[in-house]
């Protein structure tokens, strides 16, 4: 029997959990949006980078639990592989999303030049900058997931460490661009997700350490 298989109730959870994630965080623009002019599109977008933003962190706090064996077996491998690959073309999806509201609201000053080459927006040039250099790193890692198979596992891994730097790229854009920047829950959310973030590479490197000093040695002839 295979006890790592992900169960019914646990998808259930997980499901209810980003549900009421998702439907906070709607309520909050929602309201926002309310007492403004800006059309739906603009609101939409900016949701689908929280959205982005948030399923990209829970894809990396789960490759690390996969890298490291399941946070030293307290989780099942089958579980934090299946959340790793599921919130990974979550963030795709929600990523693509984010860009073309943008794009399509001519009011955000984002081109569809602008939304693929670095650098090239007349408004918000670094920050949305960054975002397009996140935006590859994103389907760089991605599409070397889908092909694992097919890379050399060292290049692949070369490849998968970009995700490091994708993390700190998204997590900059969205500070720095997002218009909810200033308002404390978004505070709140980028220093929570990125010191979780750096905690969790602190454990993922402890126990590789741990597992490498407790290996026991040949004993020399």
């Amino acid at each position: 029997m295979n006890t790592m298989r992900l169960s019914a109730p646990t998808q259930a959870l997980l499901s209810a959990a980003a549900g009421v994630l998702a439907m906070s965080m709607a309520m909050t623009l929602w309201t926002s949006a309310a007492s403004a002019d800006q059309p739906l599109i603009w609101w939409a977008g900016r949701a689908a980078g929280f959205v982005a933003y948030l399923a990209l962190w829970l894809s990396m706090m789960f490759g690390m639990a996969v890298s490291s064996k399941g946070m030293g077996g307290l989780l099942p491998k089958k579980l934090v592989m299946d959340m790793h690959q599921q919130w990974t073309l979550s963030a795709v999806v929600a990523t693509a999303v984010h860009v073309s509201t943008l794009v399509l609201h001519s009011e955000s000053g984002v081109t569809p030049l602008a939304a693929i080459v670095p650098f090239a927006s007349a408004r918000l040039t670094g920050p949305v900058g960054i975002g397009t250099i996140a935006l590859f790193g994103l389907l760089i890692v991605s599409v070397s997931s889908w092909l694992r198979t097919h890379i050399p596992y060292n290049a692949w891994r070369g490849i998968h460490a970009l995700a490091f730097g994708t993390m700190i790229l998204a997590l900059v854009h969205g500070w720095t661009a997002g218009t909810d920047s200033t308002v404390e829950w978004a505070r709140w959310l980028y220093a929570l997700s990125g010191g979780l973030l750096v905690g969790g590479l602190v454990t993922r490197i402890g126990l590789a350490m741990s597992s490498s000093v407790s290996k026991p040695k040949r004993a020399r002839a």
